[in-house]
């Protein structure tokens, strides 16, 4: 319930951005994975991110997160998604007093800021991608290789993309955890390959849609065989 109350409703983001999906599977009843979305001065917010671990351990990371996003953000001001994303670095370096203890956790984040003035999209990534999906062809921008925290040196800038938006442009984000899946028929991973196949394959369809096939494809791959790790799969359509 702590952490529920935490994340964004899903009727919050419908307001801002009414075409959009967001399918998350914990593994345990909390999770180290989450979603993030928040709004200033008519600029719109989102990210996806992956703590440290799953369970207890990543939920803890995943509160630590989304505070310190809300601070940079929206008391600090920091707009620009590599600044916010070296703030955060150098606050999770801080935070868990990385150069004196032995903490080395961290989180991987795919983070995105729309501006409908300029109608835009800037992205900028540690460790997780941005796919576009523009008249039926996948794009896929590369993140920093770089967690946020962890070994990650505090000085570390993180590479930014401006992407002009065009209608019916479609933009997705995920953690490790549906790619990385076992199962199907040898009980292999499933795999960022695949995955980018089942989201341009699917494209097509109404976004709530995709959510269903996404979310049923995962557990038919899955089987009996148990999760392992959580899972959490973005899409917009802008």
């Amino acid at each position: 319930r702590i952490q529920s109350s935490i994340l964004p409703t899903v009727n919050v983001i419908k307001e801002h951005l009414p075409n959009g999906f967001i399918l998350f599977k914990p593994r345990d009843i909390v999770s180290g994975d989450f979603y993030w979305f928040n709004q200033l001065d008519g600029k719109l917010f989102f990210a996806c991110v992956d703590c440290t671990g799953h369970g207890v351990p990543g939920a803890f990371m995943s509160m630590i997160g989304n505070s310190l996003l809300n601070e940079i953000i929206l008391t600090k001001k920091i707009t620009s998604p590599s600044a916010i994303l070296s703030s955060l670095n150098r606050s999770i370096f801080k935070v868990l007093k990385q150069n004196t203890s032995e903490s080395r956790d961290g989180m991987d984040m795919a983070l995105c800021m729309i501006d409908r003035k300029t109608n835009t999209l800037t992205y900028a990534g540690a460790n997780r991608e941005l796919l576009l999906i523009r008249n039926s062809e996948l794009i896929e921008y590369k993140p920093t290789k770089n967690a946020i925290g962890g070994f990650t040196d505090s000085n570390t800038i993180f590479k930014e993309t401006v992407i002009d938006i065009k209608s019916n442009d479609l933009f997705y984000m995920t953690t490790d955890g549906y790619a990385d899946q076992f199962g199907g028929p040898k009980g292999k991973k499933f795999k960022y390959k695949q995955l980018n196949e089942l989201l341009l394959a699917n494209s097509h369809l109404s976004m709530n849609e995709q959510k269903d096939i996404i979310s049923k494809m995962f557990d038919d791959w899955k089987g009996e065989l148990e999760q392992i790790d959580d899972v959490l799969v973005i899409g917009i359509k802008v």
